[in-house]
């Protein structure tokens, strides 16, 4: 159990760098944060729903050179390290719908940000819509082994549930 926490967080970490790096490079060279102008990339932030409560999302982006008066762009990244290697196309669409439900429910939507230091960004108050849910799990060993297995069930979670992007590293 310890050891399958440590990989989850080293796994969170490395996003985190890697989205970091991303939103250092210019817009058009950007692999995750092409859409924002000033990305800032905050790791653990309070988000509150009604429906879920207090939440802490694995990474939130917030548009820091929003124009006077509009509501920031924001998104959130829930991250899993999932060893998906050995699951069968039925049990592997199941976790994966049951991850995409879940990080919707409390990433996605529109958000109580609880984080005092962003209030000065938010304008109009906290509540903030998100304009995109990712789900992003570790890939290497803990991939699916049959990639077509793997991209027909992406694409049907993102059917499904539009708002939720799902990739796997």
């Amino acid at each position: 159990m310890r050891g399958w926490f440590a990989r989850g967080l080293a796994f969170e970490r490395f996003m985190v760098a890697l989205l970091e790096a991303d939103s250092a490079l210019p817009r058009a060279q950007r692999r995750f944060l092409g859409s924002f102008n000033k990305p800032r990339v905050l790791r653990s932030v309070g988000v509150k729903k009604p429906e879920s409560g207090l939440r802490y999302a694995d990474v939130l982006i917030i548009e820091e050179g929003e124009l006077t008066g509009r509501t920031p762009r924001l998104e959130t990244f829930s991250f899993k390290s999932r060893d998906l290697s050995e699951l069968n196309p039925k049990t592997l669409k199941a976790q994966m719908l049951e991850d995409a439900k879940e990080a919707l429910l409390k990433y996605g939507g529109t958000l109580d940000i609880r984080r005092d230091s962003l209030q000065p960004l938010l304008r109009e108050g906290s509540p903030v819509p998100v304009q995109r849910v990712r789900l992003i799990y570790e890939g290497g060993e803990l991939r699916p082994k049959d990639t077509n297995v793997l991209n027909r069930v992406v694409n049907q979670l993102e059917s499904e549930i539009p708002e939720v992007e799902v990739l796997v590293q």
